[in-house]
């Protein structure tokens, strides 16, 4: 094996991966999906306690007996109420759902993750193009880390009615040694009564883990769902690119 960096030829090769999140959320009134201030919360740092007023609860750490390979559906149980429910899921609509790739694993013992937090939490990593995190009912706020082994870059960006787009965070870095935190919530300041229904997630050699939440039953004055309808009106977006360079060979 030889270079030919004397020569000035270096051979190079460029991949690029574009995963991306969406978080969907669902309302019987005019509410909005907010990200919490400050973020991404800086890496090595605990998530807050508190998301847009809302008190979170941290998901527990599961039997570590139950870590590696996990198969087509997976159930992991909310503290508060309910669980959540991951499922591969086909990016053409017509196709059937993929087998759900997926490894949990925790934040202590995977190289590439920063654990701000004072306590272990599970990660999920998987290939799938698309898993789907389905939530709890009437969930106000959730929030998550994301990690990956690779050099990359995310954005986020925001829907609302369906249609109307906003920029909520333009660039963020992620590498084994920076693993951001990230909390969205329902703002129902105007008497509306919102919730995060789900999560989308198209991942490749990264993964999401530390999750908080917050659920509860609506205490503010709305609508009949008969009135409105039960429409997805909110659109959170996470996208990933990473770049790899091969090695110099003959």
């Amino acid at each position: 094996m030889f270079t030919k960096l004397a020569q000035g030829a270096m051979r190079k090769t460029f991949k690029q991966l574009a995963p991306m999140t969406a978080i969907v959320f669902a309302t019987q009134a005019n509410a909005g999906l907010m990200l919490d201030t400050g973020n991404p919360y800086a890496s090595n740092t605990p998530t807050p306690g508190e998301i847009g007023g809302y008190t979170m609860t941290d998901f527990a750490l599961t039997n570590l007996g139950d870590l590696g390979a996990l198969t087509t559906s997976v159930t992991l149980p909310s503290p508060l109420s309910g669980e959540i429910q991951f499922k591969g899921k086909a990016t053409d609509p017509n196709a059937a759902a993929p087998d759900l790739d997926m490894m949990r694993e925790t934040a202590d013992t995977t190289g590439w993750w920063v654990n701000g937090e004072d306590h272990n939490y599970d990660i999920f990593t998987t290939n799938v193009n698309w898993v789907e995190l389905v939530l709890p009912e009437n969930t106000r706020a959730f929030s998550f880390n994301v990690g990956a082994s690779f050099n990359g870059w995310g954005w986020m960006v925001g829907f609302n009615d369906g249609a109307s787009k906003h920029d909520i965070y333009s660039s963020f870095n992620v590498s084994s040694t920076n693993t951001p935190g990230f909390g969205v919530y329902a703002d129902n300041s105007d008497g509306s009564c919102g919730s995060i229904s789900s999560v989308i997630i198209d991942p490749s050699d990264w993964g999401v883990g530390n999750f908080s939440i917050n659920v509860g039953e609506c205490t503010a004055s709305v609508p009949e769902p008969g009135v409105l309808s039960l429409l997805a009106v909110g659109l959170f977006g996470l996208g990933l690119a990473r770049t790899r360079f091969a090695e110099i060979t003959a």
